[in-house]
């Protein structure tokens, strides 16, 4: 995917949220220079993408997308790994979304670390899910997230 497709990939999900009346934050493209500070060094594009463009305020299934500066935080206390960056997480933070030191998108579990691999890329984890989100596959739920349809089939699993 193009830089250009994967900006307008965040922005058909930022769009979805907003038409849906769910509860999103502002972009915020200056929280990213501390966080690429916490990373040693560049934001995964596509990431910048999504906090210039809505703050990372969006929900990916059930899980939330976690503010920046919590990020930076979560980066620095390292216990996801070096190289490591959450991105969601569910309310009891708990369960999470990451990528990982190789750019794939998985699941990391409190008690159990590493967990499934959901996309080798988060530009195809995005594209997916805004594909998902634009077939209708989801609705919004508030304080639960974006929940499968019945009948949708829509989930990255």
């Amino acid at each position: 995917m193009s830089r250009s497709e994967s900006r307008q990939c965040v922005s058909d999900i930022a769009a979805w949220f907003a038409r849906n009346d769910c509860a999103t934050v502002a972009g915020d493209a200056a929280a990213l220079e501390p966080l690429g500070k916490s990373l040693g060094g560049e934001v995964e594009g596509t990431l910048c993408a999504l906090v210039e463009e809505c703050g990372n305020g969006v929900w990916f299934e059930g899980k939330k997308g976690i503010e920046v500066a919590k990020i930076v935080d979560l980066v620095v206390d390292g216990k996801f790994g070096e190289g490591v960056v959450p991105f969601a997480c569910d309310e009891e933070e708990e369960e999470f979304l990451v990528i990982d030191g190789k750019g794939r998108i998985r699941e990391w579990e409190e008690e159990e670390g590493d967990g499934e691999v959901l996309a080798e890329s988060f530009d195809d984890f995005l594209e997916q899910y805004r594909n998902d989100l634009l077939a209708g596959k989801f609705e919004y739920v508030e304080d639960c997230g974006c929940m499968e349809k019945a009948g949708g089939g829509g989930s990255h699993k």
